[in-house]
């Protein structure tokens, strides 16, 4: 019988969980330029939710996670652009450029997406861009890249054309209608009945990050009473509703009443450019998931503006109070405490 040395034998072993590491796992060897921030943020939409955060070194940078199953993840720079990748088993994909133009090479919905990036390069008109996915989206039945598509160009823009994005989503394939990404991209639509429907009774407690990039807490102290507005920039309608809260939160205490705003935009600059100036009384938030935040999905709020006040608790009290009703109903809580 042949003996083997334990050197050999641990060489072996460690050669042999290498390998299954690299069949088993997912990679993504990146190489981006101008880039103005030391992290990149891994946001995965699909199969859960959830966010890694990436650490390149002079641009360069290696990530690597288990994969059991496909996933959807974006890489996200500090000013909320973003670059979708597709996950799964055994995959490698590496990406080069920046964050407004870049090449991604790799198996599966990568080489799908980009060879559709490439075919609307020089369209400059949103029409064409949304021609070209429809056609894609129409000849891909089977490609998650179709359900990335509908949620990009015709769930995630100010008024979605409901029949338009059902017409698409009818043909495809049960696992590409299964998919979270598109799941949670329906659930925006206008809904009237589920709308009627808003009825919880409390808020859950969520994370939100400031402008300045860190964690805040929301809750209220016992007496106060926080107001969750709902806008986007995009949208002058709530737009408009916002800057009116902006006043009325003005005439009552800190104490009182606290105004938590929480923007649907994708893109930072433009969100910072219609905030108004944080203060303990009025905060804004964004996200940068648009109909994916989470607070728009637990309350099945289908359309903007909307707002829900809430007390210490997070009780609900009330949805939807503007000017007036909104004074009268604070003037009223607060009454009620004093006595």
């Amino acid at each position: 019988m042949k003996r083997y040395s334990l050197p050999a034998i641990t060489f072996c072993l460690i050669f042999f969980l290498t390998a299954c590491s690299k069949k088993s796992g997912f990679e993504l060897k990146g190489e981006l330029n101008s880039l103005s921030s030391d992290m990149i943020l891994a946001i995965y939409d699909d199969p859960k939710s959830k966010t890694d955060t990436i650490y390149p070194k002079d641009g360069k940078f290696t990530y690597s996670v288990p994969a059991d199953t496909l996933s959807i993840f974006r890489l996200v720079n500090d000013s909320g652009k973003s670059i979708p990748v597709f996950a799964n088993k055994g995959w490698q994909v590496t990406l080069k450029g920046n964050f407004d133009t870049f090449t991604i090479e790799g198996e599966g919905p990568n080489k799908e997406l980009q060879e559709f990036r490439a075919q609307i390069a020089n369209r400059t008109s949103q029409t064409e861009i949304q021609q070209a996915a429809e056609a894609f989206v129409k000849s891909h039945p089977q490609s998650l890249v179709s359900a990335y598509l509908i949620n990009q160009y015709f769930v995630q823009i100010p008024h979605p054309d409901e029949a338009k994005i059902k017409s698409l989503t009818e043909p495809l394939s049960g696992n590409v209608k299964d998919c979270r990404i598109l799941s949670v991209a329906l659930k925006s639509l206008t809904d009237n009945s589920k709308q009627r429907n808003r009825n919880k009774e409390y808020v859950n407690y969520f994370s939100a990050k400031a402008r300045s990039g860190k964690y805040i807490s929301w809750n209220s102290s016992k007496d106060q009473y926080i107001l969750i507005n709902f806008w986007a920039s995009w949208d002058k309608k709530s737009k408009a509703a916002s800057d009116s809260l902006y006043a009325t939160a003005k005439e009552f205490k800190n104490k009182e009443l606290k105004v938590l705003n929480i923007s649907l935009d994708y893109d930072k600059d433009q969100w910072e450019k219609s905030c108004k100036e944080d203060t303990e009384q009025w905060i804004e938030i964004c996200d940068r998931r648009g109909w994916g935040n989470q607070i728009i999905e637990q309350m099945n709020i289908q359309e903007i503006p909307a707002n829900i006040l809430v007390n210490s608790s997070r009780k609900v009290l009330a949805t939807d109070l503007y000017g007036d009703d909104l004074r009268n109903k604070i003037k009223e809580l607060t009454k009620d405490k004093k006595k």
